[in-house]
């Protein structure tokens, strides 16, 4: 088969397509004909070398849909020709948060301080025509649902409902996205408003302001709008927002903790700009804020995402389609500014 090698951290130089010996699944696994992948902040992140404990070479890729082509020992409820979504996620299934289905805290991540244990980072992922999953990872698609609209699901739609559920959204709340534009964004400003709660955006470029309110914003503003605490807080009569997602990390920290209610809820699901962030802890415990993090998610996450586009009530904000041998491009469309929403790979549709 043909896969994607990283042989040396930095960039896009250093990837390779290389043939490569198919996979052999082993015990409760299947091996998967992947048709598409997508290209994420995350695989960006393992090129560039954050995760250097990865053995190079190595595949890289963590957003996948495809067909499942072989299982090995074990499989019972997966058969050769199915059509699914892959989560990312890799857990045990014992230990005390998977129990809670929540395996992105899955103790037996060896990194859990600065890694997430997901496809493409601790195994190899889904930039190659076949990869080997665990068969709990797999979401079977219903006909209503493409691979095409599955491959946007498992990174960025299953970090939005999951960060989401994170932050016990209620249907009478106020949620305001950050960075809104992604595919996180975009789909936390969806999932919001399919349960009930009023969503507001901000977004990088005033041309996608058009787009956010198509997927259900009430209310869209630029991140460079003049006194953006002051807009959001008179469209909550004064209040602020009881929840702020916020997957875009330094640049946006401070004024995200600003536009947040009384005990509201701020969920940071993404570093993009930076690690570091300053609290004023007086007004943290005067206003009684929660701080939350998030990442990654769980099956039951991405089944959602499955239900919920099966019956029209979301849907994917791709900026563009990359083909398998032109890699390298997708990568630098990633880093474009004023992207809107997703990059996505086509390998063998």
């Amino acid at each position: 088969m043909k896969s994607w090698q990283l042989f040396r951290f930095g960039g896009p130089e250093g990837l390779r397509i290389e043939d490569t010996p198919s996979p052999v699944p082993g015990s409760h696994e299947v091996r998967i004909r992947v048709a598409y992948a997508g290209i994420n902040p995350v695989d960006r992140s393992m090129i560039q070398g954050r995760f250097d404990f990865i053995r190079l070479p190595f595949t890289p890729g963590a957003e996948i849909a495809g067909r499942v082509e072989g299982v090995g020992p074990g499989v019972m409820e997966h058969t050769v020709g199915e059509r699914v979504a892959v989560l990312p996620t890799l857990w045990c299934g014992t230990c005390r948060f998977c129990e809670r289905d929540e395996p992105s805290s899955c103790l037996t991540n060896p990194y859990l301080d600065r890694a997430p244990q997901i496809l493409g980072v601790s195994r190899p992922g889904g930039w190659a025509e076949e990869v080997v999953v665990p068969d709990h990872n797999l979401v079977r698609l219903p006909p209503e649902v493409s691979l095409e609209t599955a491959v946007t699901f498992p990174v960025g739609g299953v970090a939005a409902h999951h960060a989401l559920r994170r932050a016990r959204l209620r249907p009478q709340d106020t949620v305001l996205v950050m960075g809104a534009s992604g595919a996180v964004g975009g789909f936390a400003v969806q999932i919001a408003r399919q349960q009930g709660a009023r969503a507001f955006a901000v977004v990088s470029q005033p041309s996608h302001v058009a787009a956010l309110k198509e997927l259900g914003a009430e209310e869209a503003w630029v991140r460079t709008t003049p006194d953006l605490v002051q807009e959001i807080r008179a469209r909550t009569g004064g209040l602020g927002a009881d929840v702020v997602l916020d997957p875009l990390g330094a640049s946006t920290f401070a004024t995200s903790l600003e536009c947040l209610a009384p005990m509201g809820r701020l969920v940071t699901c993404g570093i993009l700009t930076g690690n570091r962030g300053e609290v004023d802890l007086t007004r943290h415990y005067s206003r009684q804020l929660e701080y939350i993090g998030s990442t990654t998610g769980s099956r039951s996450d991405l089944e959602s995402l499955v239900a919920l586009a099966a019956n029209g009530r979301i849907k994917p904000l791709v900026q563009e389609w990359v083909p398998f041998a032109s890699l390298p491009e997708g990568i630098a469309k990633l880093n474009q500014h004023g992207r809107l929403g997703k990059v996505v790979l086509r390998i063998q549709p």
